[in-house]
């Protein structure tokens, strides 16, 4: 009963982390209408996966003397480093994938809008995009030189 209740203890960590995973999981997929990267989906399931795989691990080596009693050392130690750097080469893949995919949905997705080429002086100007205010005339719009203002005609001064 030792044996089992050391095991229950070392796995709480494990545990925590498949909450983590869960969570990370369950996040990204509601996340990726709103750009989250497909990596962070896949980091977390491969999180899950090797995290439960760990868990199970943890529970055959409780009861490593039932099964290995004929192995000697070097065998078992076999069988461990077998099970044991897959595992961890996955755990170190699901939180590499986490990182590259926290770094690409911090970067801006959306990319600013071109600016359309105003035309030349005397041709009609292009239509302008949706959500933009129609140019008032009289103002200058970016890269067109401001026409010249109209005065209205002074009373006072005779016509030439």
């Amino acid at each position: 009963m030792e044996s089992l209740s050391y095991t229950v203890i070392e796995t709480i960590p494990r545990v925590l982390l498949l909450v983590v995973g869960l969570l990370g999981l369950i996040f990204s997929i509601k996340g990726r209408s709103r750009g989250v990267s497909g990596l962070l989906v896949g980091a977390f399931a491969i999180m899950i996966v090797t995290t439960l795989a760990s868990i199970v691990w943890q529970f055959v080596l409780s009861n490593i003397s039932s099964w290995a009693g004929g192995l000697d050392a070097s065998e078992i130690r076999m069988i461990l480093m077998g099970v044991g750097i897959p595992l961890e080469a996955l755990t170190v893949l699901s939180w590499l994938l986490v990182a590259i995919g926290v770094v690409k949905s911090g970067r801006s997705l959306r990319q600013p809008a071109p600016v359309p080429y105003p035309g030349q002086a005397g041709y009609p100007m292009a239509a302008q995009p949706p959500g933009f205010p129609a140019p008032q005339p009289g103002t200058a719009q970016p890269g067109q030189p401001q026409p010249p203002a109209q005065q209205p005609p002074n009373p006072q001064q005779p016509p030439n």
